[in-house]
């Protein structure tokens, strides 16, 4: 099983490379000069009549926006110490001049918020929320999303800061772009959490990107990334779980009645056991027509002292004991067939039948599968119009994140989707434009392709592989500061990467072992057969017969010669008088397959104490 799989992991890696060399450019003699400079547009402030927010960080950070001095989850360990400042971009600057709020610290919470104008009203016309996100540094595990907080908003922001819209990228572990609404039960007053399902995925790299979140008064939403539509459905269909809860539901009281019967089928009471029926078989016996080999010396130890081995001068019998030699294999085993008392191979019992057991019938009792009656939901309720959502007070960014230089910019706040995509053309798209090309100054494309195409292979896998660590990171670090439990609940894609990582390191351990036991089994020599005389040839020739024969079908996970081509390459051949040994690059393979059978496919297992019968494999049957 295992060498399928090393099999099928070598032919994703040549996939891999082939579509690899598939995109690379067939040549590039055309290529562009390099750009040495670029000259950056001039920062200019830019007017949105009718927002709720507009918000370009023009002036300093307070008082318009408010650091958050509470605890999270009202824990003192875990208090929002995480530092902001509204600075120029430092990395891959597009615009002159131009300013974002930025996150300062690592392995830190952070909270900010600032307050609208007025409350703001999503149930009149929907609502458009638009910002932008730019990641100064490699982002490994962190949020980047934004809160809309409900009205009114009376205590110090933190987690527990009841929410209406919570959208936005975050990574870690998983990559996402949440969207998730709160609505109101009317029927129980609490509000629920509605989570968009299989939200996309954001960019990761250090270019600004746009975040665009429409909800419509017709009760459909549209996420779009850089002006492109990425997401979209119904507030009623595509949340989990749904804003409407159903009509009927199980009555919690009904109870399966004590005489119910479910069972479909029973055992035939009618049925009886079989005179001729044994129990008792063994599943296997003796093979009564194996044959013990001529040249199997049942007198001779497997073992015996070594009689090169000496006392060593420092020995002293009253402290270390009594001295013995080491034992070492008997050398008049390796030139026979076998040493120890023979027994008989097992085989198959062809009377084994095993327990009885009655057939079953169809059960006349049975009544169906029970399931509890249904009854009108308590709780139920229809809202057609869920874009209808609480008023807005303030907007926030509440997040944690392992690294430093996430920057926000131009975010916008209302009710205009045509307002939203002027901010796209007029403001974000000229930075976005502004920043490839600072990107392709800093990294000009060579004149000429000097890399070989394995490069681009061993880059791809170096950001698979960048990715599982950074998933694995990211979810210790929220184990840490949110339990496991909570880890694995929130982050599935994290716990997933510390699977395969753990698999992954498991699988080179034992691929690594299996081949340093391959070569220690090369690097053993084999014995060397004795000459035996030519008279006891034509007996030798029939005692190999005789011994190939007994042994080349049993269950014993012995193999059956195969027949075929011929070939050259077999475990076992024959000395030039007929007598037959082992191959001598076959007798290191056997050690290193017995210690490993992965390396050499099935290895017959010792035979009462002493050594299996050799099998006869081709070279297709290895």
């Amino acid at each position: 099983m295992a060498h399928k799989l090393n099999f099928l992991l070598l032919a994703a890696l040549a996939l891999q490379a082939k579509r690899v060399r598939g995109n690379e450019p067939a040549a590039e003699s055309a290529a562009e000069e390099p750009k040495h400079t670029v000259q950056l547009p001039q920062f200019t402030p830019y007017t949105v009549p009718g927002a709720a927010l507009w918000e370009q960080f023009i002036g300093e950070l307070e008082p318009q926006w408010k650091r958050s001095r509470a605890s999270k989850q009202d824990k003192d360990e875990d208090r929002y110490d995480g530092e902001w400042a509204v600075e120029e971009i430092e990395e891959l600057a597009g615009i002159a001049g131009d300013k974002g709020l930025v996150v300062k610290s690592e392995a830190r919470h952070h909270a900010i918020s600032t307050r609208l104008d007025k409350p703001f009203d999503p149930a009149h016309n929907g609502l458009v929320l638009q910002y932008e996100v730019k990641l100064q540094k490699t982002l490994n595990c962190g949020g980047a999303y934004a809160k809309l907080l409900a009205s009114p908003m009376n205590n110090e922001f933190s987690d527990a800061t009841p929410y209406v819209v919570m959208f936005g990228p975050d990574k870690c572990g998983e990559s996402k772009v949440h969207f998730i609404y709160r609505h109101l039960n009317p029927v129980t007053g609490e509000y629920t959490e509605h989570h968009l399902e299989q939200p996309p995925t954001p960019p990761a790299d250090s270019l600004t990107h746009l975040y665009t979140l429409s909800i419509r008064p017709n009760n459909t939403f549209a996420i779009m990334i850089d002006g492109t539509e990425r997401k979209s459905g119904s507030l009623l269909e595509n949340f989990t779980p749904p804003v409407n809860p159903p009509k009927e539901i199980n009555d919690p009281k009904d109870k399966k009645p004590a005489d119910w019967v479910d069972e479909e089928s029973i055992p035939d009471p009618d049925a009886t056991k079989p005179e001729d029926w044994d129990e008792d078989a063994p599943a296997m016996i003796p093979d009564e027509d194996a044959v013990k080999p001529k040249d199997w010396l049942e007198d001779e130890p497997l073992m015996i002292e070594d009689p090169k081995a000496e006392k060593p001068a420092d020995w002293d019998d009253e402290e270390d004991g009594d001295w013995a030699p080491p034992m070492v294999p008997n050398p008049r085993c390796a030139e026979a067939d076998g040493c120890g008392p023979w027994t008989r191979p097992q085989k198959r019992n062809p009377e084994y039948k095993g327990k009885w057991a009655p057939p079953l019938i169809d059960n006349p009792a049975y009544k169906g599968k029970w399931a509890p009656r249904r009854i009108a939901n308590p709780d139920y309720f229809e809202d057609l119009d869920p874009y209808k959502l609480t008023k807005i007070d303030a907007i926030g960014f509440e997040l944690w994140t392992m690294q430093s230089g996430i920057t926000f910019d131009n975010i916008y706040l209302g009710d205009s989707a045509k307002a939203a995509e002027q901010i796209a053309e007029e403001v974000w798209k000229p930075k976005h434009d502004s920043e490839l090309a600072v990107r392709e100054a800093l990294n000009p494309r060579p004149a000429q392709k000097t890399e070989s195409k394995l490069s681009g292979v061993l880059d791809l896998f170096k950001v698979r592989f960048g990715d599982i660590a950074a998933s694995v990171t990211g979810f210790y670090a929220r184990v840490q500061h949110e339990g496991l439990v909570e880890a694995v609940r929130q982050d599935r894609s994290g716990a997933i990467a510390v699977v395969m990582a753990v698999g992954g390191l498991a699988w080179l351990a034992w691929n690594m072992l299996s081949v340093v036991s391959f070569v220690l089994g090369l690097a053993q020599p084999a014995a060397q057969p004795a000459q035996a005389p030519a008279e006891d040839k034509s007996d030798a020739k029939a005692a190999a017969e005789a011994s190939t024969s007994a042994r080349a079908d049993t269950d014993s996970g012995a193999a059956v010669k195969r027949k075929g081509k011929k070939s050259s390459s077999v475990p076992c051949i024959a000395t030039p008088d007929g007598q037959p040994t082992d191959h001598p690059a076959w007798t290191g393979f056997e050690r290193a397959s017995s210690l490993f059978p992965l390396l050499g496919g099935p290895v017959a297992a010792p035979v009462g104490g002493a050594r299996s019968p050799r099998v006869l494999w081709t070279a297709e049957g290895l």
